[in-house]
């Protein structure tokens, strides 16, 4: 399918790419389709792009990459939701937030969105009781040089 959206221009979308958010994004209840897009595979950055609104896309990012303890377990319920048989399954990504001038970044971790890769099922996911925020400051140079981007 074609998707006219507001960075990417048109952007061709296949079936098998197509994440479902049964009950929507917190915020967004009533987009349940979305997409990653990698326009970069050396930046460890992707969009997650709605299939029904052109004009909403989520910066994204894997939060392992930048906080290596990060650390959490799903309730049973979201692993039954998801149709997660296994670790592998599993993919997580957190919302990134830039300021206007660009001299700050911050990584949504109370609220992760768990992608099973098999099913392509997805929610995001509060951690009650975690310790973690929505605003954790993400400092680039942090990142560790040996990490590689998955593309």
């Amino acid at each position: 399918m074609m998707v006219h959206t507001l960075f990417f221009g048109e952007l061709q979308v296949e079936d098998a790419n197509v994440i479902t958010f049964a009950q929507g994004i917190p915020g967004f209840e009533d987009l349940t389709t979305f997409t990653l897009v990698q326009p970069d595979n050396s930046v460890p950055f992707s969009y997650m792009q709605s299939i029904q609104d052109g004009e909403l896309a989520f910066l994204v990012t894997d939060p392992f990459l930048f906080f290596k303890d990060y650390d959490f377990s799903l309730p049973d319920a979201a692993l039954q939701e998801l149709k997660i048989a296994q670790r592998e399954d599993v993919q997580v990504w957190s919302v990134v937030t830039v300021n206007d001038d660009y001299s700050k970044i911050t990584v949504n971790l109370l609220a992760p969105i768990i992608l099973n890769l098999t099913s392509k099922l997805a929610k995001q996911i509060i951690l009650h009781d975690s310790g973690y925020h929505v605003k954790h400051e993400l400092i680039l140079s942090e990142l560790d040089e040996s990490t590689h981007v998955k593309g």
